[in-house]
């Protein structure tokens, strides 16, 4: 036990020192350095490396970068702001749905840090509070990559629980409907906190509009409904896998597997940019959305195969079975905790899953519990680290979003999350 303890507290510091030092890829590149030490020094036998959900993630971020490049997320973006500005009253209630409609749709969360300056400013000339609906917006956000077939987290624990009965109709008929719900509850009761404190324009600190862009030509329009017909197929295909084509090989049906979907479709989408509306390779390259999925790649990489590592061994797995699957067996609610704890620590939903998911279903989890606490994954709120979180605190120019105002409302909406998808399991 003593090892094992050991091994887990190398992976955690490492990871925490990459994040330090260099973000999400230098916590990919230390977790490599901490897996050398667990083969090397403390000679645990290797693990498989997670390559199934890099290519995943590698797919989306091409197909992302592709958008981005051709100027469909600016696009996107513009759509929002008009839906955002068309209802400045509710805002605390608009922006979160907003933020988890686009985000649902794009699959990245970087469309919600342009939209974040909107939602400051709308509720400012509105003479509304804009700490509610920042900080519901953020956490919709967060919350949206759960339920996005063009996300990679979800398209990763889907691929992780199809081999225990969960298809994405299962995974998407409970996560969905049980997300909006929270969100729109949580926006409800920060909408009410709000109204309580009063709005004093005197007080605003002093900063500066955001200019916005307005017009966008047809090959940004064009794009996007390319990425967002993609996305669709996704859903569709996910949802009733008899339209696929079938195969017999050998005697035995053989069917596309849904990692291997998410990469055609968001290749596809990739391509058709291309091909037809004449993007530059060289920027889909050097765009944002690009740069950041392969960094997250390399924290799935080196988080799932350090901890596919140390908590795959047949000694640490005797281990952990004769003392945490006892407990889980008896308390499976434990795995919340614990779920929750490594995704406050590590930050990338991801890399979370890779690490906890594998380690709770080979102890016994039931896949059907941790599609219920898969929010879990989003506990990212009390290190405040994440730059959605503090993008929102420099915009409130009424100086009263600060990061610590996350973490409640976090914690809710986490709970809410958990309490209606188990409420969902009941109607499947």
């Amino acid at each position: 036990m003593f090892l094992l303890l050991l091994e887990i507290v190398i992976m955690v510091s490492f990871i925490i020192y990459g994040l330090v030092k260099g973000g999400a890829l230098g916590s990919g590149i230390t977790s490599i350095v901490a897996l050398f030490i667990m083969l090397f020094i403390f000679k645990l036998p290797p693990s498989a490396p997670p390559v199934t959900a890099v290519l995943i993630i590698i797919s989306i971020g091409v197909a992302s970068g592709a958008l981005q490049a051709s100027g469909g997320m600016d696009y996107m973006i513009s759509v929002a702001t008009k839906i955002i500005k068309k209802f400045p009253k509710a805002i605390t209630i608009v922006a979160p749905l907003v933020c988890f409609m686009f985000v649902f749709g794009m699959g990245t969360a970087m469309i919600s840090l342009s939209l974040e300056p909107i939602i400051a400013e709308t509720a400012i000339k509105s003479k509304v509070n804009p700490k509610g609906a920042l900080i519901s917006s953020v956490l919709a956000s967060n919350m949206a990559l759960l339920c996005s077939p063009a996300s990679s987290s979800t398209a990763f624990v889907i691929m992780l629980l199809m081999p225990f009965g969960i298809s994405m109709g299962t995974y998407l008929s409970i996560v969905l409907p049980s997300t909006i719900i929270s969100i729109v509850l949580l926006s409800l009761i920060l909408l009410v906190v709000n109204r309580k404190v009063p709005f004093n324009e005197e007080t605003l600190i002093a900063g500066e509009e955001m200019v916005e862009v307005t017009t966008h030509d047809n090959k940004a329009k064009y794009s996007t409904y390319v990425f967002l017909t993609c996305v669709l197929g996704i859903i569709v295909f996910g949802l009733f896998p008899g339209l696929l084509p079938q195969y017999t090989v050998n005697g035995e049906n053989v069917e596309i597997a849904t990692a291997d979907l998410v990469q055609m479709f968001m290749y596809a989408s990739a391509a058709l940019n291309l091909l037809f509306f004449k993007v530059d390779s060289k920027k889909i390259l050097n765009a944002p959305a690009t740069m950041n999925a392969l960094a997250a790649s390399l924290v799935v990489l080196g988080g799932g195969w350090l901890g596919g590592t140390i908590f795959g061994s047949p000694g640490n797995q005797e281990t952990l079975t004769n003392s945490l699957g006892a407990i889980l067996g008896n308390y499976p609610w434990v795995i919340i905790i614990l779920c929750s704890f490594v995704a406050m620590i590590i930050g990338a939903q991801t890399a979370v899953a890779a690490i906890i998911f594998p380690l709770a279903l080979a102890l016994g989890v039931s896949p059907l519990l941790l599609v219920i606490i898969v929010q879990c994954l989003n506990v990212n709120f009390i290190i405040p680290a994440q730059p959605t979180m503090l993008l929102a605190c420099e915009l409130d120019r009424t100086g009263r979003t600060k990061t610590y105002n996350f973490i409640v409302p976090g914690l809710a909406i986490t709970a809410l999350s958990i309490v209606v998808s188990y409420g969902m399991t009941l109607f499947i």
